[in-house]
């Protein structure tokens, strides 16, 4: 029998860090020696890579994200966040980090990859009304992001989240069932979803190989990156092909995450 798995509640307050980071910009005290990214550093929020939370619907990562610094790309088109709000002096730092402003406490309690509401608006316009079944959801933050934009979503994880998961200690934000990659299996029918999958881990390669469907919506670093193994990079390349990505991806200063979708060959 699948097990369902049972939240743990908030671990940071996404509200009180908006206000901090908002008042930190106000006011920057920026540092006397800056770092070497700080000079152009500005929020992605009121600027022209600024992305709407749709009314109605919830993204608090997003909310956060939106107001930390944020640079030029170095990778893609858009810009990058900054992993730790080290734009500010360093008091007023360690004081945004201690509200959740830094990517291991945003990761942890919601998702590694960043959902941006674009992204969301890309999936939705991929999946063409059809269902979706992820593997590897941990807190389930981007099927919770699904839900509310209609999407019927199946969620499944083998470890349930909580203080004895130092990789998802939020959530869950929607039901994640406790079940490993073979649960991709079991439904051809809907459009597999892999956020983010564990580095050098079986995970993915297993999901995509038992996978009967033909549709795959992927976020992750390529080869040699932060995610999957060898083998579910060759199986990507040998069976599948590229059709589209989606362009309002943000990520993590130094991150090389890309949101694509692909179609079996």
């Amino acid at each position: 029998m699948t097990d369902i798995l049972e939240g743990h509640g908030p671990l940071i307050d996404p509200a009180r860090a908006v206000e901090a980071l908002q008042a930190a910009w106000k006011n920057p005290e920026l540092p006397e020696k800056p770092f070497f990214f700080s000079e152009g550093a500005a929020p992605l929020a009121g600027g022209p890579h600024d992305q709407l939370v749709p009314d109605g619907v919830q993204n608090p990562y997003w909310e956060v994200v939106r107001w930390m610094p944020s640079t030029p790309p170095v990778f893609g088109t858009m810009p990058e966040v900054q992993m730790e709000p080290m734009y500010f002096a360093p008091e007023l730092s360690m004081r945004l980090a201690l509200l959740g402003a830094s990517r291991q406490q945003l990761c942890t309690q919601y998702a590694w990859s960043i959902p941006s509401p674009g992204d969301i608006t890309w999936m939705v316009e991929q999946l063409g009304g059809r269902a979706v079944v992820e593997v590897g959801a941990g807190t389930g933050y981007w099927a919770w992001q699904l839900e509310q934009a209609g999407v019927d979503v199946a969620a499944y994880d083998p470890l349930p989240p909580g203080w004895e998961n130092r990789w998802c200690s939020g959530g869950p934000y929607t039901t994640v069932l406790v079940e490993g990659a073979e649960a991709a299996a079991a439904h051809p029918d809907r459009v597999l979803l892999m956020v983010w999958p564990p580095h050098q881990g079986e995970h993915a390669r297993h999901a995509l190989s038992v996978y009967q469907g033909d549709l795959l919506l992927y976020a992750g670093e390529g080869w040699g990156g932060a995610n999957a193994d060898d083998g579910f990079y060759e199986l990507l390349d040998e069976e599948w092909v590229e059709v589209s990505a989606s362009p309002a991806h943000v990520n993590w200063w130094g991150i090389r995450c890309r949101l694509a979708a692909y179609r079996r060959q």
